[in-house]
């Protein structure tokens, strides 16, 4: 694959993914993204898959109190030891982690507490500084 992009008329209307001004991760516009990739603890997978109903079945609930969620999409893969996220957001990374904190924190421990290893619960302060 190359590199050159030859400009027309299709790319003069292209998005420009530029790095997000205060945290990690990538934007759109307006619109943020973070991925990351987790690790299960070793009983985390079936606990994952027994706590998702819930999860779903909240999500529009908790996500009007957040805010800025637009998209959240995870799965668990290699052999289940390991999961990815992934968030679509509006504006920036530090506003979305504070309103993560302070409206969603009981729907994200509900979830990834005993299933995320590392995951300390959501006011741990390495939480936003991605340092789990």
């Amino acid at each position: 694959m190359t590199e050159t992009i030859t400009a027309n008329e299709r790319t003069a209307v292209g998005q420009k993914v530029v790095n997000q001004p205060d945290g990690p991760g990538l934007r759109v516009g307006k619109r943020g993204e973070i991925s990351g990739i987790c690790k299960f603890t070793p009983d985390g997978a079936r606990l994952f898959r027994e706590r998702l109903p819930q999860f779903q079945a909240e999500a529009a609930y908790w996500e009007d109190r957040v805010g800025t969620v637009h998209d959240f999409r995870m799965f668990a893969f290699d052999n289940d030891t390991r999961f990815i996220f992934t968030i679509v957001y509006d504006g920036d990374f530090k506003p979305y982690i504070v309103d993560l904190i302070n409206a969603g924190a009981p729907w994200f421990n509900a979830l990834f507490l005993g299933v995320w290893e590392g995951f300390k619960g959501a006011h741990d302060p390495g939480l936003s500084e991605w340092d789990l």
